[in-house]
């Protein structure tokens, strides 16, 4: 006898209802398929008591929008693909950027759009994702990070107006949305609150390589020393990989052959942690002998050592919030011009107190 309360079928089960469309909306609501289009919509020529209504019934009904249709009327993917650069996250994995993953996604989930994640490996240039989300097309918009001043990304997407919203910005002259940290101003800020505190031998370990952000940090910096008066010493702007042992490494140098250092900048989490390893290398300890280390960084941690911790931070879950707002926008087509969003760091002047419940980041995660 044939089952009618649904059966499990291939590991999925059947209701014996079928998926609810929009004539299956409108015979239940006996409203015409145009009107419930519409009102699913929020189209402004539906009264606003029937969206209401058509909505709860959707809802009720289980209704989902049909991608397939949806892409062979309009030409749309419903999706959005966010580009992973594999190998820094794998070797220097910030679990920030899962928070960033995340509001990503769900800021576009009210526009029915899917976030796709797709993996930029050690063999493949940075145009070659963005490249193959656009010519395959995979999804509707790119987001990517890691911008060049020139970024070739940038100017692919430009040329073939195919959206796109960077996390961090370029120099070139075509506008283009973006969302990015303010480098410079923190590093600034940095600079003027360590000189205000004494501190007159202040060094700075950036990456090496051309991200457009490396640029701001060293301008930040540069501007702190003319407009704290402290002479520019090349000896203390420093490179080092994003690595705990590189920057180790780096401190442990710099502290050897100069001890009149009193303040480090870093540029990451790893970065903080390699830094304090070269000061206990040499025998220093920052609270006892009065050395600062600044770090910057997307992912709320908190020291469980006494060594003491400037700590500059972009929750990331705002920065996937914005980028998210930024892509509905552009595909609504508003003009990119008017989509920047440079978002200013938080500061906390002791890592070890990052996380207290008294704390106003504590819950900024």
């Amino acid at each position: 006898m044939a089952r009618t309360d649904g059966a499990a079928i291939g590991g999925s089960r059947v209701t014996g209802r079928r998926q609810a469309n929009l004539r299956t909306l409108a015979d239940h609501l006996g409203l015409s398929v145009t009107t419930v289009s519409r009102a699913l919509k929020d189209g402004p020529e539906v009264r606003p008591e029937t969206i209401a209504r058509v909505k709860e019934a959707a809802a009720e009904l289980g209704y989902v929008p049909n991608v397939g249709g949806i892409h062979l009327r309009t030409g749309r993917t419903m999706k959005v693909c966010s580009i992973l650069y594999a190998p820094e996250v794998g070797d220097y994995g910030d679990p920030g950027f899962l928070a960033q993953v995340e509001s990503l996604s769900a800021g576009l989930e009210p526009s029915r759009y899917n976030l796709l994640m797709l993996a930029q490996t050690g063999g493949q240039t940075p145009l070659d994702a963005v490249r193959k989300v656009a010519e395959q097309q995979l999804a509707d918009a790119v987001v990517f990070s890691r911008t060049t001043p020139l970024d070739e990304r940038a100017r692919y997407c430009l040329e073939r107006d195919f959206p796109f919203v960077s996390f961090g910005r370029t120099e070139l002259l075509t506008p283009h949305a973006f969302v990015d940290h303010d480098d410079e101003g923190a590093v600034v800020d940095a600079v003027a609150r360590l000189a205000a505190d004494g501190h007159r031998r202040i060094a700075l370990i950036n990456p090496a390589g051309t991200l457009t952000y490396l640029g701001y940090r060293l301008r930040g910096y540069q501007r702190g020393l003319a407009e704290s008066d402290l002479p520019r010493d090349p000896a203390l702007s420093l490179t080092a990989d994003l690595s705990v042992r590189a920057t180790r490494e780096a401190a442990r140098r710099l502290l050897s052959a100069d001890r009149s250092v009193t303040a480090i900048i870093c540029a990451n989490q790893m970065s903080v942690v390699g830094v304090l390893e070269g000061l206990i290398a040499c025998g220093i300890d920052t609270v006892r002998d009065g050395v600062t280390v600044v770090g910057f960084g997307g992912m709320p941690f908190r020291m469980l050592s006494d060594q003491r911790v400037v700590y500059y931070y972009q929750p990331q879950r705002r920065v996937g919030a914005t980028l998210a707002h930024h892509t509905l926008a552009l595909l609504a087509g508003e003009p990119a011009e008017g989509l920047t969003t440079v978002l200013p760091y938080e500061r906390t002047d002791d890592l070890r107190r990052f996380r207290d419940d008294d704390s106003p980041m504590g819950a900024a995660v």
